[in-house]
């Protein structure tokens, strides 16, 4: 960043705290892409009550959505320069800038799990002095993950029995997923998540990735007599960022109180999804859409197919995180050692909110 450009985005980004000696709150900017709804708005607005709460009302949080303020692309930036304080950043729209954070795309093991990934992830992007320093490049200081929860198969008249039935037919993935189905021989069709209903009901796709906690809103299961069960991939590199000028400028207690609303952000958000994933695959088990939906679970073999198919891309993340000049190895080391370690505690103890 040039020095004109960085000095006027510092202005920008200090401009709260003028206005805090004034107020007593210092009220920072949230952007969001997304609309108010669903299980990352609930949790977001929580975080944003529970900063207030922990601050004494020091900080609080003024939520712009759906692109009112930034659309998804212009999010990093926005929060880099001061537009916003605060935003919720995606690594799949900035992947060069984000290219630390999508190692949370990546299908790896447990990390489908939205809490066991969502806490990997927080952990390694808050402790990882390479995971770290990649953000600080972009002026960001990661504070709390989000989830998507893993991606499934929901099929019309496709009539499959397992992973390697997908050969050939015409499924939708995204990104890498896409690419990695195009490896195991099916036939990738790409379209946007607003054209997956009417293509499946019309035959241009046989089969779609979906997670489950969308079916219901979507209505998918008027379109499918088909679901399955891989937990396979998920979106993690997904992220609530703070402008670094605007970090450093906060008490050491408000940088407290910030990381611990975090984490509970973080913890939140996957308890909504997962109670939102289970209720859903429920109702698909149990007719509870009024209409029959086959559910296929995986066997050992499908899981094997998928990791296969998904090690070139885990390879090519790390050849591209080692070409930017950090240690890709042991990025990716902590990474499984932390799916490993929550996968655990969840297999021993639970969810926290069970506890």
């Amino acid at each position: 960043m040039n020095s004109l450009l960085y000095s006027g985005a510092l202005t920008c980004a200090l401009l709260p705290f003028a206005a805090a000696t004034a107020n007593a709150e210092m009220m920072l900017r949230y952007v969001e892409g997304s609309p108010n709804r669903g299980a990352k708005a609930i949790a977001l607005e929580e975080f944003g009550t529970n900063l207030s709460d922990l601050t004494n009302n020091e900080l609080g949080v003024e939520f712009h959505w759906g692109g009112a303020l930034l659309k998804w692309g212009a999010i990093l930036d926005g929060v880099a320069v001061g537009t916003a304080d605060m935003g919720t950043l995606i690594g799949a729209y900035n992947p060069k800038e984000l290219q630390a954070l999508r190692i949370g795309d990546l299908p790896i093991g447990d990390s489908g799990d939205a809490w066991v990934g969502s806490r990997a992830m927080y952990d390694l992007m808050t402790t990882n002095p390479d995971m770290i320093d990649a953000l600080s490049r972009q002026n960001v200081v990661y504070f709390g993950a989000i989830h998507t929860t893993a991606g499934q198969f929901m099929c019309n008249g496709a009539d499959i029995k397992g992973v390697a039935d997908l050969q050939g037919k015409k499924v939708r993935g995204a990104g890498l997923y896409s690419q990695a189905l195009s490896d195991m021989g099916a036939t990738s069709v790409s379209l946007t998540f607003g054209d997956i209903y009417q293509s499946l009901d019309s035959g241009l796709l046989d089969c779609s990735q979906v997670y489950l906690y969308t079916i219901d809103p979507y209505k998918f299961w008027e379109v499918i007599d088909q679901v399955l069960v891989v937990d396979w991939g998920q979106v993690v590199g997904i992220a609530s960022g703070i402008n670094k000028d605007v970090y450093d400028g906060l008490t050491e207690d408000q940088q407290a109180a910030l990381i611990e609303a975090g984490v509970t952000l973080t913890d939140r958000q996957a308890q909504l999804l997962i109670e939102q994933h289970d209720a859903a695959l429920n109702a698909l088990e149990n007719d509870g859409y009024g209409k029959p939906v086959q559910v296929i679970h995986a066997s050992a073999d499908d899981t094997a197919m998928l990791a296969d198919a998904s090690e070139k891309y885990i390879q090519e993340w790390k050849d591209e995180f080692a070409a930017a000049g950090y240690d890709a190895d042991a990025a990716m080391t902590q990474y499984r050692e932390l799916l490993a370690k929550y996968t655990k505690e969840r297999d021993e103890k639970g969810y926290p909110w069970t506890r």
